[in-house]
């Protein structure tokens, strides 16, 4: 990979990086010296994954969005889960953040804006606003026909969120008991309570005491009123209990 960066050799940089995990082609270009990580960027551009563009370290991210055209940062974030790309979004410079978001469509634009308004490091940062709901008065096969009409279902998740006529939260079927039921079986015949559905405005420690204490795989996150707003998984956990634990070391 060194040589084909050194080489401007880019359908071998390419060849290279199609079969990684996201995550570790963010790795090996955490890995590469800073020039040589520069001329990468600037060689996939467009091809660069949005996912790998999210797993990389902060100021990693920050040279690789320096390097990256305002096309492909757009591209990223219309791509990216919302909370991946409000994190983004959140390490440009006003003036370009301005410009980025206006180049957004404007559902995903709505949802980044609107985890901007949270502070840093609370769960309305960290939420994703992609989710899936539905009426807790539907059948099991009501909730797979649905899901099967949808086509961005957040990736991933493992609950179907039961709400009323408001989109106040009700409970929660996991999909584990969903696909063993019959299709005519009502949703509210499954449902299990939830007591561990968070606020937007509770800091990311609590958040990931809660994922501990409970062995959570995700949970929702409701606003004053307990209306659903979002989801967070525990793959943003996990680094939030790292940063958390870092920061205790230090």
């Amino acid at each position: 990979i060194a040589e084909a960066i050194d080489l401007k050799d880019r359908p071998t940089l390419l060849s290279a990086f199609e079969d990684m995990h996201p995550a570790d082609v963010a790795d090996v270009l955490e890995q590469v010296s800073p020039g040589r990580r520069r001329r990468a960027v600037q060689l996939l551009g467009p091809d660069l994954p949005s996912e790998a563009l999210a797993e990389l370290s902060e100021d990693v991210r920050a040279e690789a969005l320096e390097s990256l055209p305002d096309a492909v940062v757009v591209e990223a974030l219309e791509e990216l889960d919302s909370d991946d790309a409000a994190e983004i979004a959140a390490e440009l410079d006003s003036e370009r953040k301005g410009r980025v978001l206006e180049r957004i469509n404007a559902g995903d634009r709505a949802a980044i804006e609107t985890s901007l308004k949270f502070d840093e490091e609370t769960a309305g940062r960290l939420m994703q606003r992609d989710f899936v709901a539905a009426p807790d008065f539907w059948t099991v096969g009501q909730a797979i026909d649905h899901m099967r009409t949808v086509e961005d279902l957040p990736d991933p998740f493992f609950e179907v969120y039961l709400v009323d006529p408001g989109f106040h939260l009700k409970g929660a079927v996991p999909l584990s008991v969903l696909i063993r039921s019959a299709r005519e079986t009502p949703l509210s015949e499954l449902q299990v309570d939830l007591s561990t559905a968070v606020r937007p405005q509770m800091d990311q420690e609590e958040v990931a005491y809660i994922f501990q204490q409970y062995n959570l795989a995700s949970a929702p996150v409701v606003d004053e009123d307990g209306r659903l707003t979002g989801m967070i998984t525990v793959d943003d956990m996990v680094d939030v209990i790292q940063e958390e634990n870092k920061e205790d070391l230090l």
